[in-house]
């Protein structure tokens, strides 16, 4: 047997362990209210969940208990890349998620609680640079918002209330100089001043 085949046998005895690992394919169930069957008035399903794009790259990939997502979950671009990656807990999600461009960069980092959005989210730009952090409290908009330009700086910094402008709102030229603040009450634009 010549080095090259030794080479390739365990790449052919890996993949066919792969093929052997028993999985459920998301594909193949139904969804109602948030819980995963095989068929309509069956019990929920349980058991570890790999779904797999048309090109034979891994869609998502987790557990189900009881047919509610649980645990740690990752999905993926159709280019293999990663999509995003979080937790659930009874089907919700929680804690720390973050998200990914296709081209590999970081789309955004989110928190959760019980499925509700919360603490301070960051959103960025298909290049990876920071768009804007925002505060979540219960789902809404709640606590400090900032923009920030592609090339990196803060324009404006404020905060928001029941998910409106609520507070002092500074605006930045390029350079960071204050060139405006504004004072907004729940949504109204109170008052101006200009530098």
């Amino acid at each position: 047997m010549s080095l090259k085949n030794l080479l390739i046998l365990p790449f052919l005895f890996s993949l066919n362990l792969g093929l052997l690992e028993n999985f459920i394919s998301l594909n193949d169930l139904l969804r109602e209210n948030r819980i995963y069957y095989y068929e309509k008035n069956s019990k929920p399903v349980s058991g570890l969940v790999k779904t797999f794009w048309a090109n034979g790259y891994i869609e998502n990939k987790g557990e189900l208990k009881v047919g509610k997502k649980e645990g740690k979950w990752e999905y993926f671009h159709q280019n293999g890349k990663l999509r995003a990656s979080g937790s659930y807990i009874d089907g919700e999600k929680t804690g720390s998620w973050i998200t990914h461009y296709s081209n590999g960069n970081r789309r955004s980092s989110e928190n959760y609680e019980k499925g509700k959005k919360t603490g301070i989210w960051e959103l960025n730009y298909r290049s990876g640079k920071i768009r804007t952090k925002e505060e979540y409290k219960n789902d809404k908009l709640q606590g400090i918002w900032q923009f920030y330009l592609e090339t990196g700086e803060l324009i404006e910094s404020g905060f928001q209330k029941d998910g409106v402008r609520d507070g002092l709102l500074e605006i930045f030229d390029r350079s960071g100089e204050l060139v405006k603040r504004e004072t907004w009450s729940m949504g109204a634009l109170m008052s101006t001043e200009e530098y």
